[in-house]
């Protein structure tokens, strides 16, 4: 063997290679070192290396629990929505889906903020009582 020549570890054992294996591996080498610096300036993680309980990998800041109660409430507040007339409903929809304003639908209805207001506040209360059966 000359001094010149290339050799690769297999399994711990020195294998001598010619040239041509020898950087056709170390262009592999290089392209799996490069890979795994982008998986870390990304923060991307194998769970083949990760040797952990699932449980770990529960994000601690979530709260479940919270999360179906605020889904359940939705669901309730929806069919209390129902349970409103047409007139009621359509004032809910339009100050708290579509956004308007107190002003703009008092001018679309042709009659004044303070009235839209009552009307808003008495709708709520109606719904407070609805979602409190």
């Amino acid at each position: 063997m000359t001094a010149k020549q290339k050799y690769i570890y297999v399994r711990g054992k020195k294998i001598y290679v010619s040239n041509e294996i020898y950087k056709a591996y170390k262009k592999q080498l290089n392209h799996e070192a490069y890979l795994k610096r982008l998986d870390k300036k990304y923060g991307v993680f194998h769970f083949g290396e990760y040797h952990s309980n699932i449980s770990d990998v529960v994000d601690k800041n979530i709260d479940i629990e919270k999360i179906i109660e605020t889904k359940m409430r939705i669901e309730d507040l929806y069919r209390a929505l129902e349970k409103l007339n047409d007139e009621e409903r359509s004032v809910i929809k339009s100050i708290y889906f579509n956004e308007k304003t107190l002003v703009e639908l008092a001018k679309q209805n042709h009659t004044n903020p303070m009235k839209i207001s009552r009307t808003r506040d008495k709708i709520l209360k109606k719904l407070r009582q609805l979602l409190d059966k």
